[in-house]
């Protein structure tokens, strides 16, 4: 007995016709439609950029900004006049603008040396200090690197004025004072760990 059915469909079907990308339904839709996705990107790009530039934006030191306050490139404290009791003044020097205090003055234990040949770098290099004491008044208070700033500008001052003396034999003495001044003030500062004087 023969049991397979016999059925007028062909036994092969025609090949579906063939499309490119280009005649696909979905190539022209996307054509048409907007972007939804660019948009949000585009509108809130700038504002990502300039929140990642703030957030890259180097930092200012403690040192940095103890030499911007002795320069002046940097003022003083809104209320620091108020809080130290007088107000700082900038002087031209040879090595640059200095900022000065008023009140200071160049000492020494027992008035050792020529103190009175260093009072420029003395009243910058107190007005250092006093910012030191500022700053920790009000709960503010500067690493070590601004007091290791405020010495090593000292020491620089000290010893262009010292190398700016005309004679050999005053260098020389000029020399031998900024040394000793300069070390001075850098072993105090060691010994009070950096902190304000």
């Amino acid at each position: 007995m023969d049991l397979r059915i016999k059925s007028n469909i062909p036994s092969r079907l025609p090949a579906p016709e063939a499309t490119t990308p280009a005649a696909s339904s979905v190539a022209p839709r996307a054509a048409t439609e907007p972007q939804a996705s660019a948009r949000p990107m585009d509108t809130f790009a700038p504002a990502l950029q300039r929140t990642a530039n703030v957030a890259l934006a180097p930092k200012v030191t403690d040192a940095q900004r103890m030499n911007e306050y002795l320069t002046g490139a940097r003022p003083p404290p809104a209320d620091f006049e108020k809080v130290m009791g007088y107000k700082p003044y900038q002087l031209q020097t040879p090595n640059g603008p200095r900022m000065q205090d008023p009140l200071g003055f160049a000492s020494s234990p027992g008035g050792i040396g020529p103190v009175e040949d260093f009072d420029v770098m003395a009243k910058t290099h107190d007005y250092g200090y006093d910012l030191l004491r500022y700053h920790a008044k009000v709960g503010q208070p500067l690493g070590p690197d601004a007091r290791k700033a405020a010495d090593a500008m000292f020491r620089e001052d000290l010893f262009a004025h010292a190398n700016a003396k005309s004679g050999t034999l005053d260098r020389f003495k000029s020399r031998a004072w900024a040394q000793i001044y300069a070390t001075a003030v850098e072993l105090n500062s060691k010994v009070q760990n950096y902190r304000a004087p």
